[in-house]
C-alpha cells in the first residue's frame, strides 16, 4: 500500500490522548459518581425546600383557623360593657342607660383633693351603683349588692334610701351586727313588715331579745298573719322561757303553714320539755298523720300518750315505731322506765314477743 494512503487511514482511525481518556473506564466511573453527588445535592435541596413549604403551609392554615375561631367566638359571645351581662329587658326603662358605661364607672375613688365632688357626673356614678345593687339583689347576689350600695354611700354619704337595702343585703349574708347598725336608725316609712321581721330575727341571733320583740311586734302590727314573724316571735318567746306565749305564736304560725313538719316537730319537742303533754299530743298526732316513716316520731308520741294515760294509743305508736327501726334498738326503747306501766298489758307483751322474733 502506498505510504500516503496508509498514513491517511491511520489518521482517520486515530484519536488524540484527551479524547481517549474520556472513554476510559476510570474516567467514566468518576463522571458517574459526580453526577450521583449532583443528584443527591438536588434531592437534599428539594427536600429542605419542600419541608419548609409544608411547615409554612401548616402554620398558615393554623393562623387562618385560629383567627376564624376567634371571630366566631367574638360574634357569638360579645364582650359585655359591664362586669356582668345584664339583659336589657331586666332593667326598668329609666335604668337602661347604665348599659352604656363600663364597670369602672362604679368606682367611688377620687383624688381626695378639695371638697368631695358633688356634680352631675358624681350623682350619676352613685345612681349607677344603686342600679347595679338593685339588680344584684334580684338575683340573690347579696355580696355584690352590698359592695355596690357601699360604693353609693362612699360617693354620697348622706344619700337617703340606701342604708335599708344595704342592711337587708347584710342580713341575707348573715352579718347581723352590720345589718342592725344600718337598719336601727332607718325611718319608719322605710321599715316594711318584712324588714322589721328580719330585724327581729337579727336581734334573736344577737341575743338582744328585748329589741327583737319590739321589731317583731311592729312587723305583726303591720301584718298580723305574717307567718315568718309569727315563727320568729315563737322562737324568741321560747328562748325567753315564756312557754304559753311561745305556744300561742307557734299555733298561729302552723295555722298559716300546716305542712311545715320540721317546725311542728320542734314545737312538739319543746312542748314535751315544757310538760305540756296535751298540746304535745295534738301536734304529734297531726305530725304522724303527715310523716309516717320516722321511728323517732312514734317513740315520742308513745311517751306522750303514756303521760296522758292513753295506754292503747301508746302501744299502737310503739308498734308502728318498732316496725321502722332495728329490733335491738326497739327493745331498748321498750325497756325504758316510762313504759313500765304498760308491761302488764297483753298488747305490750305481744309486741315484745314480735320484736324478739325479728332479732
Amino acid at each position: 500500500m502506498e505510504p500516503e494512503k496508509r498514513q491517511h487511514l491511520q489518521d482517520i482511525y486515530s484519536t488524540d490522548q484527551i479524547a481517549r481518556d474520556d472513554f476510559t473506564p476510570q474516567v467514566s466511573i468518576d463522571v458517574v459518581e459526580e453526577r450521583k453527588r449532583e443528584i443527591r445535592r438536588h434531592q437534599f435541596i428539594s427536600s429542605v425546600m419542600g419541608t419548609t413549604i409544608l411547615v409554612l403551609a401548616v402554620a398558615l392554615v393554623y393562623v387562618v383557623v385560629r383567627e376564624y375561631i376567634q371571630i366566631i367566638e367574638e360574634s357569638s359571645t360579645p364582650e359585655p360593657i359591664t362586669q356582668k351581662y345584664i339583659p336589657r329587658y331586666s332593667l326598668p326603662a329609666e335604668s337602661q342607660w347604665v348599659l352604656d358605661f363600663s364597670s369602672s364607672f362604679s368606682d367611688p375613688e377620687w383624688d381626695g383633693e378639695g371638697d368631695r365632688p358633688f356634680n352631675a357626673a358624681w350623682l350619676k356614678k352613685a345612681t349607677f351603683n344603686i342600679v347595679l345593687a338593685e339588680q344584684a339583689m334580684l338575683t340573690d347576689e347579696y355580696e355584690a349588692a352590698a359592695e355596690y350600695y357601699e360604693n353609693a354611700l362612699e360617693i354620697l354619704p348622706d344619700l337617703e334610701g340606701v342604708k335599708v337595702p344595704l342592711g337587708m343585703a347584710y342580713f341575707k349574708l348573715e352579718q347581723f351586727d352590720r345589718a342592725l347598725d344600718l337598719l336601727e336608725g332607718a325611718p319608719d316609712a322605710d321599715l316594711t313588715f318584712e324588714i322589721l321581721n328580719n330585724l327581729g330575727a337579727a336581734c334573736i341571733d344577737a341575743k338582744n331579745y328585748e329589741k327583737g320583740e319590739e321589731y317583731l311586734k311592729r312587723s305583726l302590727a303591720l301584718k298580723p298573719t305574717y307567718p315568718e314573724a309569727l315563727k320568729n316571735i315563737a322562737i324568741l318567746y321560747q328562748k325567753q322561757d315564756r312557754p304559753e306565749e311561745s305556744a300561742d305564736a307557734y299555733e298561729k304560725y302552723l295555722d298559716q303553714r300546716p305542712l311545715d313538719t320540721d317546725t311542728r316537730y320542734s314545737f312538739a319537742l319543746y312542748l314535751t320539755k315544757a310538760g305540756n303533754w296535751e298540746l304535745a299530743g295534738e301536734q304529734l298526732r297531726a305530725l304522724t298523720a303527715e310523716v309516717t316513716d320516722v321511728a323517732n316520731l312514734y317513740l315520742l308520741l308513745a311517751r306522750v300518750e303514756t303521760k296522758l294515760g292513753n295506754d292503747r294509743a301508746a302501744t299502737d305508736a310503739l308498734r308502728r315505731g318498732v316496725q321502722l327501726t332495728d329490733p335491738t334498738l326497739a327493745l331498748a326503747w321498750m325497756d325504758e322506765a316510762e313504759f313500765e306501766r304498760l308491761r302488764s298489758e297483753e298488747d305490750f307483751q305481744a309486741l315484745i314477743k314480735y320484736v324478739e322474733k325479728q332479732r
